[in-house]
């Protein structure tokens, strides 16, 4: 019986090579696919342009008792997949799109240079892919991405078609997405700047450098992912929650702790699960710090969970990180053009036989000694992780205890010198030259509304102000606490010796406004003096 069944197996590869050789044109001709230059057609246009209707054509198709040829009812199937993903309707209930992949797989050896087929071929791997990722399957999904691109790579013909170029940003945009669920930040880099590359869209740029922006954030590469998200939302707006954790970062480096904290707990509610751990450690170090053990808590439980899942994950992304490395170092395949000699075609089935004799003989040897070897190397490299996290938890810890020692160091400075360092900073010059030469009074404060300071350089004045005098912001907030981080900024401004005018016009409010809470200021600390030497005041007798 075994010995039928490899009699039967060098027969089909060697009848396969044979019709691989052959070199047949094009599969699809009318008599082979007859729908496939009519209704068929059809639908493929209308799936770029109009779904919904492409959907119910499909669905009117399929209600037909008509009687479908073998490549109008795989292609058909595969046009069901496709309308329903992008109608957002995709379900278990699916087609399943294996048997599919099975036929045109074997049908593009015998028309390797139908491009249509070759298209069909790689549409096929890439929508069986989105269902397996739909199952959770994330690693067969991911074999799925990459035989997409295998294909479309092969394919030179492409290079310049537009609809190719998409498919293959779409297939690469997958793959960088799973590769970022594994926490492989720069493969993920890798893949979004390939995806990026083959885009056209100025909407399509601005999504691929958000998710850069998102890849630099999960490797707290704060600057740069802050750089890539003001490009992103100048390029095209669609508002900026994405980088809350990269401003809540800053300010935490900052020490402007209370600043921080909204910026962080948005991040951790609406953020990926990065966003979400790297926004839990820092709150919780907020938290422990003010003493506010219920949140510090919840916190820290959040952040060990999270750390736990990248463990759970390990293996799978062992996995992924091994497949991708492969395709990266593998070089792009030739595909031979001319037809093959008819000795050419018996010697290549010779040695195709003999090499499949072979492999069946040594195969079952190194099965078992092979798989020992690989479980043996994932449970090292598994081991080998968790240990490593729990030393990043272990330094972490000691990072978090050494600043909080430094907080609770408070150093006395030279005023003089720290009033001249603050007043000669860029940030002060800035903010001063912009209401110079301006005779800006009560009735014309409306006038200068493009004056408005921007939030980043509230973050820099306030960040000067805590570089001349130390932990100034914490200090004055935990001395005052009827005032909160605007009143912080306000007081600032008029440190710079602004007036209630000019304080409205770059806070970009109303005078009275400006007043009231210049009033609220001078109560809250007591001083019947006006705010810039009430400051100053404040500044001599603390620092």
């Amino acid at each position: 019986m075994k010995a039928m069944r490899l009699v039967l197996c060098l027969l089909v590869l060697c009848v396969s090579v044979l019709c691989a050789c052959m070199r047949q044109e094009s599969a699809f001709t009318e008599a082979k696919a007859p729908l496939h230059f009519d209704e068929l057609k059809t639908i493929e246009g209308l799936l770029e342009t109009n779904p919904e209707v492409a959907l119910d054509s499909v669905n009117a198709l399929k209600a037909r008792t008509t009687l479908l040829t073998p490549m109008d009812d795989n292609e058909l199937r595969l046009r069901e997949v496709q309308a329903q993903y992008k109608n957002r309707c995709l379900t278990d209930d699916s087609p399943d799109l294996a048997p599919v992949v099975a036929f045109y797989d074997s049908l593009s050896l015998l028309y390797p240079d139908d491009a249509d087929l070759q298209y069909l071929l790689a549409n096929t791997y890439y929508y069986k892919g989105v269902q397996l990722a739909f199952a959770n399957d994330d690693v067969t999904a991911f074999k799925h991405y990459l035989k997409t691109v295998d294909v479309m790579r092969r394919r030179d013909d492409w290079s310049g078609k537009p609809y190719a170029q998409r498919f293959i940003a779409l297939t690469y945009t997958r793959l960088s997405e799973i590769l970022y669920r594994y926490g492989l930040a720069d493969d993920a880099l890798a893949a979004c700047r390939k995806a990026d590359s083959c885009y056209d869209s100025d909407s399509d740029h601005a999504a691929m450098m958000r998710f850069e922006a998102a890849i630099h954030q999960s490797k707290k590469d704060y600057d740069h992912a802050l750089a890539l998200f003001h490009e992103a939302e100048e390029m095209m707006q669609t508002g900026s929650t994405a980088m809350e954790l990269s401003v809540g970062a800053k300010l935490f480096d900052m020490q402007q702790y209370d600043s921080a904290v909204p910026h962080l707990e948005q991040a951790y509610r609406t953020g990926d699960r990065f966003a979400r751990v790297d926004a839990a450690a820092k709150l919780a170090e907020i938290y422990r710090d003010k003493g506010m053990d219920v949140e510090e808590l919840r916190y820290t439980r959040s952040y060990v969970e999270n750390s736990m899942m990248e463990t759970r994950m390990a293996s799978k992304k062992m996995e992924i990180e091994y497949l991708f490395a492969e395709v990266q170092q593998a070089p792009k395949e030739e595909v031979e053009k001319e037809a093959a000699a008819p000795w050419v075609t018996w010697l290549v089935a010779l040695v195709a036989v003999v090499a499949f004799m072979a492999y069946i003989i040594v195969r079952n040897r190194k099965r078992i000694s092979h798989i020992e070897n690989k479980i043996t190397t994932i449970e090292q490299k598994h081991e080998q992780e968790t240990a490593e996290k729990e030393q990043e938890l272990e330094q972490m810890s000691q990072e978090l205890n050494a600043t909080r020692e430094r907080l609770e160091y408070a150093g006395k400075v030279d005023f003089d010198e720290a009033w001249k360092a603050f007043m000669d900073s860029a940030i002060v010059q800035k903010i001063k030259r912009s209401v110079e030469g301006k005779d800006i009074m009560i009735k014309s404060v409306g006038s200068y509304q493009n004056m408005k300071l921007k939030e980043m350089d509230y973050v820099d004045l306030v960040h000067e102000a805590n570089r001349c005098f130390p932990d100034f912001s914490s200090r004055f907030l935990k001395q005052y606490p009827d005032l909160n981080t605007t009143d912080l900024r306000h007081c600032c401004l008029g440190l710079l010796g602004m007036n209630d005018a000019e304080i409205a016009v770059l806070e970009g409010i109303s005078y009275s406004g400006t007043n009231r809470r210049t009033n609220k200021i001078l109560s809250s600390m007591a001083s019947g003096e006006n705010l810039e030497l009430a400051m100053i005041t404040y500044l001599r007798n603390s620092f």
